[in-house]
């Protein structure tokens, strides 16, 4: 039923979430972690703190609505 629906789209999220986690180590050795990869910004600790590997500052990963 509805489990079966749903293992391959969490295995396809978790296969992601791995990319992502193996990107952001690549960034740790290169001096480049915690910077957005889109403006070169700081992204501030409290995001990294909710997702270790996030490569975008809040404002960027939402389209830039912040920017009006």
């Amino acid at each position: 039923g509805v489990q079966t629906c749903d293992l391959p789209i969490l295995s396809a999220q978790a296969r992601q979430i791995v990319t992502e986690i193996d990107a952001a180590i690549v960034r740790v050795a290169n001096g480049t972690y915690g910077y957005s990869v889109q403006s070169g910004l700081p992204i501030p600790r409290e995001r990294l703190r909710a997702l270790p590997w996030a490569t975008l500052r809040v404002d960027e990963k939402a389209g830039g609505i912040g920017r009006r």
